[in-house]
């Protein structure tokens, strides 16, 4: 019996906007690609709105601020991974030059359109049309240059310099925005005169409020592309984080069992448990079933305990105080285990000695051990034993690790966490 393929479905993704082809802003060549349209149909279809009382740049400006850029987009889970791994060829964003007389036509064919519209007396007023032939140009040029701002320039900034310090990076930005707010204010002014005669007091309300919608408008892809920005660097670090944390327990439990496997290769039934536990341990956290102790002390205690079964030390634990293992806690056990275990393994030494503090607002835990002791920095970069499932562990839970050591003098590991 033969069984034919299933065709793959199309993955569906949101529509962006693609500024490596763009004419302006990118809306047209993102929407094309989304709806798999030919891009010079939407510029078409958008230039014949905006001839009908400019219902095509409101709807460009609106797509413009709705649609992400094709860069701040997310991507699918894999292929962000193939990127990240160098699998990927990952496009250098470079711009496809636009082809001038394609964008000539397109733009006099516009010009004419709303020339004929105009005279047919069928487009808006003349007190409607010029404050928008001021105004829209003058909002286009300052939300163009948000666009061109890279993320880099925003990293490591905070408070008002992320949000000011792209502004003023170069003296060309700050031209252009310039430029921008003279249109909007020539477009403000053109709107004031063509109103009716008005009291004092409602005329200065009428130009404030005109003047706040100005700078509102002119501010909002700034004030959307920072939010996104920052949105971006949350889930970048939490990413990070969350490998971080996959690569320590993966390094505290199936590396650390490979390593007693070939320790005792010579015995099967030894080398068959420690695979079968581990491959329990490894399923119960994979589907979070893992039965955790329920107090500090209870998990020093059981982890003491495993690393005197698994590496035949003895392993001396003092706990003064108790409370219950949060979840912000777990971390400073996880890593008080690691302590351990690398005593055990390199110390060269029959016992280890742990001793905790557990009160209201501190908890410390010391791992000691008179055994040969090591150079913190001669400790290779792709070793994670003390780096990445101690040090950093316990940074990334905003907790602190101090470790001593000298050749001959042993080793302390000191563990503190704050509440």
């Amino acid at each position: 019996m033969t069984v034919s393929p299933v065709p793959a479905q199309p993955v569906s993704r949101r529509a962006d906007r693609r500024l490596d082809t763009a004419w302006l802003a990118g809306v047209c060549s993102g929407l094309a690609a989304h709806l798999n349209w030919p891009v010079l149909v939407l510029r078409l279809g958008f230039v014949l709105l905006s001839a009908s009382m400019g219902l095509g740049v409101g709807v460009y400006l609106v797509l413009w601020l709705a649609l992400p850029l094709a860069s701040e987009a997310p991507q699918a889970p894999g292929i962000e991974a193939a990127s990240r791994g160098g699998l990927r060829t990952v496009p250098d964003g470079h711009r496809v030059p636009a082809d001038l007389g394609v964008m000539s036509a397109v733009m006099l064919l516009g010009a004419g359109l709303l020339w004929f519209v105009e005279a047919a007396g069928l487009g808006a007023p003349a007190p409607a049309l010029w404050p928008a032939l001021a105004g829209v140009p003058g909002l286009m040029l300052i939300w163009w240059q948000a666009d061109h701002i890279p993320n880099r320039s925003m990293t490591g900034l905070t408070g008002w310099r992320r949000w000011f310090a792209p502004l003023i990076a170069h003296w060309s930005r700050i031209v252009r925005i310039l430029i921008g707010l003279f249109g909007l204010g020539t477009a403000v002014g053109l709107t004031v005169m063509a109103l009716p005669p008005l009291p004092e007091g409602m005329r200065t309300l009428v130009v404030l409020g005109l003047a706040v919608l100005g700078l509102l408008l002119a501010a909002a892809p700034w004030i959307i592309r920072v939010r996104r920005s920052l949105a971006t660097i949350r889930e970048e670090k939490m990413l990070a984080d969350a490998r971080a944390d996959m690569a320590a327990h993966l390094h505290d439990s199936v590396l650390q069992t490979l390593a007693l496997i070939q320790r005792q290769a010579s015995d099967p039934k030894a080398v068959a448990t420690l695979a079968r536990r581990q491959e329990r341990e490894l399923r119960a956290w994979l589907y979070g079933e893992t039965s955790e102790a329920a107090t500090v002390k209870a998990a020093l205690v059981d982890s003491a305990a495993e690393v005197e079964d698994d590496h035949g030390v003895d392993v001396d634990i003092v706990v003064v105080g108790d409370r219950e293992l949060a979840a912000d806690l777990r971390p400073l056990v996880q890593a008080a285990r690691e302590a351990m275990v690398n005593a055990a393994k390199h110390a060269g030494v029959a016992k280890v000695d742990v001793y905790a503090e557990v009160d209201h607002d501190t908890i410390e835990v010391f791992v000691r051990d008179r055994g040969s002791g090591f150079v913190l920095e001669e400790i290779p970069a792709d070793r994670m034993g003390v780096r990445g499932s101690i040090v950093e562990r316990l940074r990334r839970s905003g907790g602190n690790a101090t470790i001593r050591s000298a050749p001959g003098e042993g080793t302390e590991v000191r563990l503190e966490m704050k509440r």
